[in-house]
């Protein structure tokens, strides 16, 4: 068991009404959005949570089950993605257009719906009109991620009359963004230029006709270019509101992620696999979601090498699977399936590096050079887990042998402990953004110096000495930066 301890001030405040927008781009926004909303909850406040999304309010079961509540709502235009690794520039960039037309009328729905349900605090994760909408509330309004859709739109640049597009939508999606006073910056982070503090480590995204941009200080941090977690800056871009409240900045985190429920044993006998099978053979997990299984030439020749069985995430029941490959249910919860394998094959998202790096897990990746939130999550991994590329032509051939091979023989864990990041960003997190909430209330009523500190108060208060104990062979290294937790050992392998 590891106990994770910290003293904390859990000084009585009144219960605030938080309202969570999440992107229905990709699963990775909804399961850490959960993890925050889960943790928010779990303060002795007593908080509500409203999950805002246009995903399918199936991904959010586990937090209406404690007692968030959903509302299916388009609050995004998101990222139109063919296939897991491409992404549909020209579509992408209509659909932005056709919702930045219908953006007055979004938006003067949001501000009713805030004002009717009387928020204290909009999240983003990381639709950006919401910021706006809070603004129009008179409510503060916060970012948690490790990127925003601008920069993701700037890398679609590819210098041709698409670009001239590109850049005015931008503009006011920048505008949106800025209306957020408090960014908590996950870790794998890109530039966010709405708050930009200019560190060097987290570099301009490039573009896909230039370079990859070299970073001025190579020095490594745990997170983001940081030596300590929770880090805070101050943003060195002004708000867009006109009478801001509070001083913007940013906190960087530890890692939001969801940790595994069920013991290795339990998970793969539930998938139906005999001990004979997963205590001789090494196991995969195929976590894109089935989108091109069934290729005549997996079917001609296993992509598997000798020896390993490879269950999969999201596949079709029309499909018909290769040998040696298992079917997950669609509500198995993936965290379990991430700590019973040896390696995870997928793409370079959030939600899967922080899994992999959480549960110790190497990952093999197919990189999607169209998506730039792959630079800083490619850094993460680089720094924090174990991680083998497999080119998308290998990946579709079946290719996957040698770099399976290669990463079945790392440890999935940073070999550096004082660099080890923090796995308590969820309750960090949470606390932090009540205290925004205290700060900018307090703010309300009464303009008063002392009340600048209460963000970097509560995250003052998670930045301390962890005493750590454990008993597995798959274990963090004591750091500084986690609240008080209870944390299932993690099973070894």
């Amino acid at each position: 068991m590891v106990k994770l301890q910290v003293e904390v001030n859990n000084a009585c405040i009144q219960p605030f009404v938080f309202c969570f927008y999440v992107s229905g781009h990709g699963w990775g926004h909804a399961t850490r959005a959960n993890q925050i909303i889960s943790d928010i909850l779990r303060l002795p406040a007593q908080h509500k949570v409203y999950v805002i999304s246009n995903a399918s309010s199936f991904i959010f079961q586990g937090v209406t089950n404690v007692g968030a509540i959903y509302r299916q709502a388009d609050i995004d235009a998101g990222v139109v993605q063919p296939l897991a690794y491409t992404v549909d520039r020209q579509q992408t960039i209509t659909n932005l257009k056709q919702f930045l037309h219908q953006r007055q009328s979004i938006l003067m729905d949001e501000i009713a719906w805030l004002r009717q349900v009387k928020a204290d605090c909009v999240i983003c994760d990381a639709p950006f009109l919401p910021c706006a909408a809070a603004a129009g509330a008179g409510i503060p309004a916060a970012i948690a991620s490790n990127f925003t859709f601008d920069e993701v739109y700037n890398g679609l640049c590819e210098g041709d009359a698409l670009d001239d597009d590109i850049k005015e939508g931008v503009k006011v999606v920048i505008q949106d963004y800025r209306n957020a006073d408090l960014l908590i910056r996950l870790p794998g982070a890109i530039r966010i230029p709405s708050f930009d503090d200019a560190v060097e480590l987290v570099p301009s995204t490039p573009t896909l006709y230039e370079p990859t941009p070299t970073p001025i200080n190579p020095s490594k941090g745990i997170v983001n270019g940081k030596t300590q977690l929770p880090s805070i800056s101050v943003a060195t871009v002004l708000s867009s509101r006109l009478s801001s409240k509070i001083e913007r900045r940013i906190v960087d985190v530890p890692l939001v992620f969801r940790k595994y429920h069920k013991n290795r044993k339990q998970v793969l006998e539930e998938l139906g696999i005999p001990s004979s099978i997963y205590d001789t053979h090494r196991i995969l997990l195929l976590s894109f979601g089935g989108q091109v299984l069934g290729k005549a030439e997996w079917k001609q020749e296993n992509p598997l090498p000798p020896n390993w069985i490879c269950i999969v995430c999201g596949a079709p029941d029309n499909i018909d699977l290769p040998v040696g490959f298992y079917r997950a249910s669609r509500d198995a919860y993936v965290p379990d399936l991430t700590n019973a394998v040896d390696v995870v094959l997928g793409k370079l998202g959030y939600g899967t590096c922080s899994e992999c790096i959480g549960h110790h897990t190497p990952f093999v990746y197919v990189p999607r050079p169209q998506f730039i939130e792959e630079f800083g999550l490619r850094k993460l991994m680089q720094d924090q887990g174990s991680a083998v590329e497999l080119h998308r032509e290998d990946f579709e051939a079946g290719r996957w042998g040698s770099a399976l091979e290669e990463a079945a023989q790392l440890s999935g864990a940073c070999d550096e402990p004082e660099r080890l990041v923090g796995h308590n960003g969820g309750p960090i997190a949470a606390k932090i953004l009540e205290q925004f909430v205290v700060e900018w209330n307090s703010k309300k009523s009464a303009s008063s110096p002392q009340q600048h500190t209460l963000v970097a108060a509560a995250a003052a208060t998670a930045a301390v000495t962890t005493t750590i104990a454990t008993e597995s062979n798959k274990t963090s290294t004591p750091t500084t930066n986690d609240l008080s937790l209870e944390v299932p050992p993690l099973n070894t392998r």
